[in-house]
């Protein structure tokens, strides 16, 4: 019998975190100081930070040995250096765990579909036979682009 790689166990603290009670909803225009949501990676605590990306790395390992099947389903080791990458990886773990604690399996296929599609984004972003997946990170993408659109956006009359 084979057996399956187990999916990572979530720290302690960020699973205290999830469990605690949501009884009044959050306005977050209003709510500064609101329960941390431990997948918006720009927002999280310095008590979470390194719980979570740790556990991340876990995820992106355990993602790959179990569909990590071809070169372009590879998250590379350097994907915490991809900003898109990283946020979608925290969404992507966080919503599997949502899906297969559902009562009922109709999630766990949805999720399927989801991690299709990050495979897919994470080959657009990475481009094509990308350096990355062979272990040599590659800054992509190019970062003038970048700065020429956000110097053009903050240079318009206010």
């Amino acid at each position: 019998m084979t057996r399956l790689h187990p999916w990572p166990p979530l720290p302690n603290a960020v699973r205290t975190l999830l469990q605690a009670d949501d009884s009044e909803p959050l306005n977050p225009q209003t709510d500064h100081n609101a329960r941390p949501r431990p997948w918006d990676l720009c927002a999280l605590p310095p008590a979470f930070e390194d719980a979570v990306w740790l556990w991340l790395d876990h995820v992106a390992q355990w993602l790959n040995w179990t569909y990590g099947w071809t070169d372009d389903h590879v998250i590379p080791a350097c994907w915490h250096q991809h900003e898109n990458i990283a946020h979608e990886l925290a969404a992507l773990a966080f919503t599997r765990i949502d899906a297969y604690s559902a009562t009922t399996p109709a999630y766990i296929n949805r999720w399927h579909d989801d991690l299709e599609h990050f495979h897919r984004r994470t080959t657009t972003t990475l481009g094509p036979n990308s350096p990355c997946r062979q272990g040599h990170h590659n800054q992509l993408p190019p970062r003038y682009t970048t700065t020429t659109a956000n110097r053009a956006i903050n240079q318009r009359p206010r």
